[in-house]
């Protein structure tokens, strides 16, 4: 990206391998995306251009360069706004978990470190089955530092947004131990909540006076029932873990119009005190006595999420979900079971907030490794792949057009910034360590990631032509030539 000259940088070298079976290449480059950024941030050129250290009309032209390179508009600019398209949200998205990814190997595979997340997202995309995720944006901003980019939706797609990589988070409830099973993505749970179910009843029902009640006694009752993550209804699967034959009268719906049958009394139903359950006259809430439940978990990739983050937003959520049963429904604690429900796990939720909870972020850096290290841009993932692939410095030089001497140097420099050794020097030559080969070898999976995301633009815009950044057309990424080292 310009650093304050007019002159657009040159094109970044693509991560292809030879001619005859290359994919398409990278097109970004990190100061790439930190444009892209600051355009979807603020939406002013002249305030990108600031945030980035440029100037205005080298912006434009590496925002115009950007759209040729890659095939697709990702910006719409006015004389002086700009806003990004839905490819250039989606390709800043995955571009993002790309260098994510890139820097997370580097920490795997050259420093020897697990593979967890060292850190934060900036912001972290997650969606939730749960409105209540709401009420912890502001919290989660103010306590953990980090902004919370929500996404409702039904327990099924939130996990469909998490499966498709449209998030890197999910908050959501499951009546398995395990949510997340059938995720086909490298995803680790942190509980937030074991829910107890009540039945909600309307207040003029012949059992809404009494105490606990049995399902046998509601089974002829009309239900209303949503469905969950795994495709199962809610009141079927309660009724068949009791050893029960599913209602005959069962409404299956979404979350807010089962709410608001509820409400008008149309049906009874399940809820929770962990959900925005139906606070009102018309209704009262009763135990039941095989006492079903439902755990609230919090799902998470741990290459973009550090755990210590995870643990922390977990335990805020199941803080503000007891403070809410308390507020909103202190009736029941007259029954002694849910007193000792609460009381239990007030305990368990303040003995996880008073452990040594230090995040990623507060820890002290590695050597070599902390947030001022030097990072690899595709450039440098290029000269990696080329000594590589052919072999050896000389032969690597050739290809790339500089002299053995320059290469040399360009990779101790790099291995200076890094911290890290990435050759191994003999009398006999030089060559890449055996860590350096590994973390090349993950790249091609990051770059195919990357590749399923472009593809997915296709059908959202045409090909940019010269003069033509505003029109939606589609075209394959072209390969990048590599620049001059």
């Amino acid at each position: 990206m310009s650093s304050g000259s007019e002159t657009p940088p040159a094109i970044k070298p693509a991560l292809t391998s030879p001619p005859d079976t290359a994919p398409a290449g990278f097109p970004f480059t990190r100061p790439d995306l930190s444009l892209l950024d600051a355009v979807g941030q603020c939406g002013d050129l002249t305030e990108a251009a600031r945030r980035t250290g440029s100037r205005g009309g080298a912006v434009e032209r590496q925002l115009e360069r950007l759209d040729k390179a890659v095939g697709l508009p990702l910006t719409l600019r006015g004389r002086h706004t700009a806003r990004l398209t839905s490819a250039g949200s989606r390709l800043l998205a995955a571009g993002r978990r790309f260098f994510r990814q890139v820097d997370l190997a580097v920490q795997t595979n050259i420093f020897g470190h697990g593979p967890e997340a060292l850190d934060a997202p900036a912001v972290l995309a997650i969606a939730s089955a749960e409105p209540f995720l709401e009420d912890v944006v502001e919290d989660a901003a103010a306590a953990l530092d980090i902004l919370l980019s929500v996404h409702h939706d039904t327990p099924q797609q939130v996990m469909r947004r998490l499966a498709g990589y449209h998030v890197d988070a999910a908050h959501t409830w499951s009546l398995e131990d395990t949510p997340g099973r059938s995720v086909e993505r490298a995803v680790r749970t942190y509980p937030v909540l074991d829910d107890p179910l009540w039945v909600t009843l309307p207040h003029g029902h012949r059992l809404a006076g009494g105490g606990a009640l049995s399902l046998a006694d509601l089974r002829e009752e009309t239900w209303v029932s949503e469905v969950g993550p795994d495709s199962e209804v809610l009141v079927a699967r309660v009724f068949q873990a009791a050893g029960l034959p599913a209602p005959a009268a069962l409404h299956v719906t979404g979350a807010s119009v089962a709410r608001g049958m509820l409400r008008r009394g149309d049906a009874i139903g399940l809820g929770s005190p962990t959900r925005p359950a139906v606070v009102a006259p018309s209704v009262v809430h009763r135990s039941l006595v095989e006492r079903p439940h439902r755990s609230t978990s919090l799902l998470v990739d741990p290459t973009v999420v550090p755990g210590a983050l995870a643990e922390h937003l977990a335990d805020l959520l199941a803080d503000r979900y007891l403070r809410r049963f308390a507020e909103c429904h202190l009736g029941l604690l007259a029954d002694p079971w849910w007193t000792r429900w609460h009381r239990e796990r007030t305990v368990t939720a303040a003995a996880r907030t008073t452990r040594d909870g230090r995040t990623e972020r507060e820890a002290p850096p590695v050597s070599g490794t902390g947030r001022a290290a030097r990072k690899l841009d595709v450039d440098d993932l290029h000269v990696l792949r080329a000594v590589a692939r052919h072999g050896s410095i000389n032969r690597a030089a050739a290809v790339l057009s500089i002299s053995q001497s320059a290469l040399t140097r360009r990779i101790h420099r790099l291995e200076l910034g890094l911290g890290a050794q990435l050759l191994l020097r003999s009398a006999r030559g030089t060559e890449l360590t055996g860590s350096t080969r590994g973390f090349l070898h993950q790249l091609g999976r990051f770059e195919a990631e990357f590749q399923e995301a472009a593809q997915s633009c296709r059908s959202l815009a045409l090909p940019v032509t010269a003069g033509a950044h505003r029109q939606d057309t589609a075209s394959a990424l072209p390969q990048l030539a590599p620049s001059a080292t």
